[in-house]
């Protein structure tokens, strides 16, 4: 199965971070095998997990996933390289569990630090560990698609990186003849997003080239969307989001941001927004991105 371009995204950095970490901190080889959709019926606990939630545009579970002879034999690996001792243990104790969560907070902190500064529209919240059986049943309530990719380490066997999606109730797409606003002081950008939604079928496309210009323009079109840059010359994209929300609560916003400033984006969300994207938006993923916040739940 090919993964579609959202879970590609997201779980290509957990993957590449997690077998470039088994090779620098256990000496292991690892590749990793096709995505295939999970049966929810039959999706069995396998004894140890390390899960990062997701929120957002894509809300569900991230599982590194391990049978417990996989975890031990890779803790043992892990512990010995950062003792320098070649004595491993038949079991799971305290240093070869520490081991192995160093190894697996250090993986996947690594992925979320880079999906952080995607334009994915996502969230995380810090990793935890489960290794009892009753914490599944709170994994897997409202999972609605389980996608899994297997990692092969050499010499020592398989574990998973499970994507537990929740689905969303109520998410439509908008409408195709719906009319959409970009808001951007720089015509490349405007450019490139009104291309990026031509490819996704969408036609009615008015352009605002700065805060003031998307307020009048918002007033005489009434679009039924907005993507709007926050830096913008005459009036900010926070400013114009102001304005716009004293006479219309509903209208959804996304915000575009080439910087990360928590408390403009913390401004914005205050205000009521759908999302925010940082840019620029690329040719691989613009699209894509962009489809995700065309949803209307």
């Amino acid at each position: 199965m090919e993964l579609n371009d959202i879970q590609q995204q997201i779980l290509q950095p957990f993957v590449i971070e997690t077998i470039k970490t088994l090779n620098t901190m256990a000496g292991l080889k690892a590749h990793a095998g096709d995505g295939f959709p999970d049966d929810i019926e039959k999706f069995k606990f396998k004894g140890y997990a390390v899960v990062a939630e997701t929120s957002g545009n894509v809300e569900g579970k991230i599982l590194m996933h391990h049978y417990v002879e996989t975890a031990l034999a890779i803790g043992n690996k892990v512990r010995c390289a950062l003792l320098d001792d070649d004595q491993e243990s038949p079991e799971m104790n305290e240093e070869v569990g520490e081991a192995l969560a160093e190894f697996s907070n250090t993986a996947i902190g690594l992925a979320m630090r880079q999906l952080a500064d995607s334009d994915l529209g996502i969230k995380f919240k810090p990793p935890y560990f489960v290794s009892d059986i009753k914490d599944m049943t709170n994994l897997m309530a409202d999972v609605q698609e389980i996608v899994s990719v297997p990692i092969h380490v050499d010499d020592v066997g398989r574990f998973y990186f499970n994507f537990l999606l929740h689905k969303k109730t109520g998410n439509k797409q908008l409408p195709n003849s719906a009319k959409i606003m970009i808001v951007d002081d720089m015509k490349m950008v405007r450019s490139s997003i009104k291309s990026y939604l031509k490819q996704l079928g969408y036609e009615n496309i008015i352009e605002a080239v700065d805060g003031q210009d998307a307020v009048e323009k918002h007033a005489m079109e009434e679009p039924a969307f907005i993507f709007m840059d926050i830096v913008m010359p005459n009036l900010n994209g926070n400013e114009a989001l102001k304005v716009i929300r004293d006479v219309d609560k509903k209208v959804p916003i996304v915000m575009l941001t080439s910087v990360s400033d928590e408390n403009l984006i913390k401004e914005c969300e205050a205000l009521g927004i759908k999302g925010y994207i940082l840019k620029p938006l690329t040719r691989e993923h613009g699209p894509g991105t962009l489809g995700q916040m065309l949803s209307l739940g």
